[in-house]
């Protein structure tokens, strides 16, 4: 293993480490203050931090500090989305982490329902394995810290994300390692992940 991937995993138990101790002092996002923003969530992540539309991610169970960075970087113009980017740019910064406490707080999404195609699902384990997916979004690919929670998420948005990293699209930390990642996948590769993924637990 890489010196470059070791200093990454690290950087990831931190990240997690300093996560767990900030999540118990973290207020609930779902007070009075923040009730209208999370109307305006949930018309397209769902009431429940699960998406019923295409392309929108689930946020339920998603680690905090991942939530929290994303909304940041939205709200800086780092990363820029026709719907999130004027959504973000009034939150402050204690908004960004109550929903960031909030949207862990809620059950994490099911795998999206039977395995249609078992040969698909095995040769994007293969892949995952391949490409050490587990060294940061963990071995149930439920994610921590700034890294997403892959188990159960939207196949679709999957790989949206890969192809994303592909074109310099996707800004934030994960640039660090993921353009490289992406970068070495092909499309039969991209779907066979995002699949094998989606069918994740999470547990």
């Amino acid at each position: 293993m890489s010196r470059f991937v070791i200093s990454l995993c690290a950087l990831g138990a931190a990240l997690a480490v300093g996560a767990a101790s900030r999540a118990e002092d973290a207020k609930p996002g779902a007070d009075i203050a923040l009730k209208d923003k999370l109307e305006i969530c949930s018309g397209c992540h769902g009431p429940a931090g699960v998406s019923q539309i295409d392309g929108v991610p689930n946020l339920a169970g998603a680690p905090d500090l991942f939530t929290e960075w994303q909304l940041v970087y939205f709200r800086g113009e780092t990363r820029m989305n026709e719907q999130m980017t004027p959504q973000a740019k009034d939150l402050t910064d204690s908004d960004i982490r109550d929903m960031g406490a909030y949207f862990l707080s809620l059950p994490a999404p099911a795998p999206t329902g039977p395995d249609s195609d078992p040969a698909l699902t095995q040769a994007g384990a293969k892949l995952a394995n391949e490409r050490h997916c587990a060294q940061c979004h963990t071995e149930t690919f439920a994610g921590q810290g700034e890294v997403p929670r892959l188990a159960g998420q939207r196949e679709e948005f999957i790989v949206k994300a890969l192809h994303d990293y592909q074109h310099g699209a996707r800004r934030g930390r994960g640039n660090v390692i993921m353009p490289e990642i992406a970068y070495s996948l092909n499309e039969d590769d991209i779907k066979a992940v995002a699949h094998f993924m989606s069918r994740q637990p999470g547990k």
